[in-house]
């Protein structure tokens, strides 16, 4: 029987995770206006989206990671030994560029690092990635003797409080790193195989794929984001400080996990991953301009961290036994 050419097809839209996201974001973003004004203020917004430039370029960096199965909780601590090792550097008088090279090489070593152990000696990655943050957390202690370091220069003061047709500098690092994420992962045989690693690791090696080389090159370049991130953070702050990174690691993971990237990989994209740093950011911002305590905002963070794991969990095996 032939259909007719003029019946109109039925419209569908599908609730995607991203789009859920999106909502949430947007609900909360009204919330947070309602509840300060002060909240949709430009210099608010300013400094809020500033300040999600390290969160974003961390959590872009964690997403390719993450969806080949691997995960690297060490960032933290590479942020804050690059930024102390800068310090000491450019304090001996290296030229700023030179300077800022090798605290992107050091910190990629470091991921490199993480790479060779977690793939040769079949270790996990929680596991030695939390060792690995305890060692160089030490490291940037003894070589800070527990004292911020100060590295002020104009270029890094320049670019971490000047702003480019009112969007903060900062911004478009972020911006650059979102397209060039974006591209690998949508539209390269990189990113191919980065999803179908995730997917089944044994089945991507018996298709010809070097799962453990393509894994080694994920880790070091997680380590070469932090070493941008770094920059960034001791761009803004002045200083290379051994407590720089503390905190990064429960936003970050919080907003790759919220951006919808299974614990279990093969799932996930750039764009899910910046709604969720924007969500990380906001639920940060929003209560702090509530006067809410710092030590409230961090504990409904890791709520919220827990929750989110719980609810994707519990999704993925309904939808496995469908």
């Amino acid at each position: 029987m032939v259909k007719n050419l003029t019946e109109k097809k039925k419209f569908s839209f599908k609730l995607t995770d991203t789009i859920i996201l999106l909502l949430a974001l947007i609900v909360m973003v009204i919330f947070f206006g309602i509840g300060n004004k002060s909240f949709l203020s430009y210099d608010n917004i300013s400094t809020m989206l500033k300040n999600m430039v390290i969160t974003g370029i961390l959590a872009l960096g964690l997403t390719p990671l993450m969806i080949a199965r691997g995960l690297d909780i060490s960032f933290g601590a590479s942020i804050s030994f690059t930024g102390v090792l800068m310090a000491i550097i450019y304090g001996y008088g290296v030229p700023l560029p030179v300077t800022l090279v090798i605290g992107v090489l050091a910190a990629t070593l470091i991921g490199f690092i993480n790479g060779v152990l977690i793939e040769f000696f079949d270790l996990l990655p929680i596991i030695l990635t939390l060792g690995t943050m305890s060692i160089f957390t030490a490291i940037a202690y003894v070589m800070s003797g527990a004292h911020s370091l100060s590295m002020l220069t104009d270029p890094l003061y320049y670019f971490a409080t000047k702003t480019f047709l009112k969007v903060p500098i900062p911004l478009f690092l972020l911006i650059v790193f979102i397209i060039i994420f974006w591209f690998i992962l949508t539209y390269t045989k990189v990113g191919r195989i980065i999803y179908i690693i995730g997917a089944n690791p044994k089945v991507a090696n018996l298709s010809g794929i070097k799962v453990r080389n393509v894994r080694i090159y994920l880790y070091t370049f997680m380590g070469a984001v932090a070493g941008f991130a770094s920059i960034v953070m001791v761009s803004i702050t002045g200083v290379g400080n051994p407590l720089a990174g503390g905190k990064m690691s429960l936003p970050v993971l919080s907003a790759v996990v919220l951006g919808g990237i299974s614990l279990a990989g093969g799932a996930g994209s750039v764009w899910g991953t910046l709604i969720g740093v924007l969500i990380v950011t906001v639920i940060f911002n929003g209560l702090s301009v509530l006067n809410v305590p710092s030590y409230f905002i961090q504990m409904f963070q890791g709520i919220a961290l827990i929750l989110i794991v719980s609810l994707y969990e519990i999704r993925n095996t309904r939808a496995a036994r469908r």
